[in-house]
């Protein structure tokens, strides 16, 4: 029985990281179709105390990074560091953000659709980095 959960887990790894890549790869389109919309937050920024371009910059980097290292080396190091890091990506837990976002008076539907990805890509990793560690510790236990 303890070996059939650990290759339902491996299966369930095998799948999130075809997911893993898939959103990856629609982020990197659905980012060229922000262009336009960047523009216009630019020029709304310039009168703001915070930049709404610079926090989604920053998780892109951040969640894209690691997406890209578990497609390529199919791990990832420090897993308890990772996780703990994309925990505290919550986008929407930035009032700035939340404000912005959450506002009529913005209509950038490409862009917020582009962060609802960028989030549920963070999710899926976290998803993945617990499976692999379940995974491991399985078969040492």
């Amino acid at each position: 029985m303890h070996n059939l959960d650990s290759s339902n887990k491996a299966d369930n790894i095998l799948m999130t990281k075809g997911y893993i890549e898939q959103i990856l790869n629609q982020l990197i389109l659905d980012y060229q179709h922000t262009h336009e919309e960047r523009a216009k937050i630019t020029l709304w920024e310039e009168n703001q105390e915070f930049s709404i371009l610079g926090i989604i910059e920053m998780l892109t980097d951040t969640i894209r990074g690691y997406a890209f290292q578990i497609i390529n080396n199919n791990s990832l190091e420090n897993h308890k560091a990772i996780i703990n890091e994309l925990e505290k990506c919550k986008i929407f837990e930035i009032p700035e953000f939340t404000q912005w976002y959450f506002s009529s008076e913005f209509n950038y539907p490409q862009s917020k659709k582009y962060v609802e990805k960028l989030n549920y890509l963070r999710l899926l990793i976290i998803e993945y980095i617990r499976d692999i560690k379940a995974v491991s510790n399985c078969l040492l236990s």
